[in-house]
């Protein structure tokens, strides 16, 4: 089966016990949206998204082989 990792980052990590990524089995055509919630990550943390270093969104396909980044909303002052 297809794999991707997923990166999560800051507050998001403790969804993948601190671990930096993650490997994650998915179905070709399967949306980061349904990578969140197979994590149990709420999709209204995910602020920034790359896909292969590009900006992507939570509805973007995935085939396989993708580095998926997903970072929460940044704040700073």
């Amino acid at each position: 089966m297809p794999q991707v990792k997923v990166g999560l980052y800051a507050g998001l990590r403790q969804y993948i016990a601190n671990a930096p990524s993650v490997d994650i089995e998915i179905v070709p055509g399967q949306t980061i949206a349904q990578v969140l919630q197979k994590l149990g990550v709420p999709p209204e943390k995910a602020h920034i998204v790359f896909v292969n270093s590009r900006a992507s969104g939570i509805d973007c396909p995935l085939q396989g082989g993708e580095q998926v980044n997903i970072f929460p909303a940044v704040g700073g002052g």
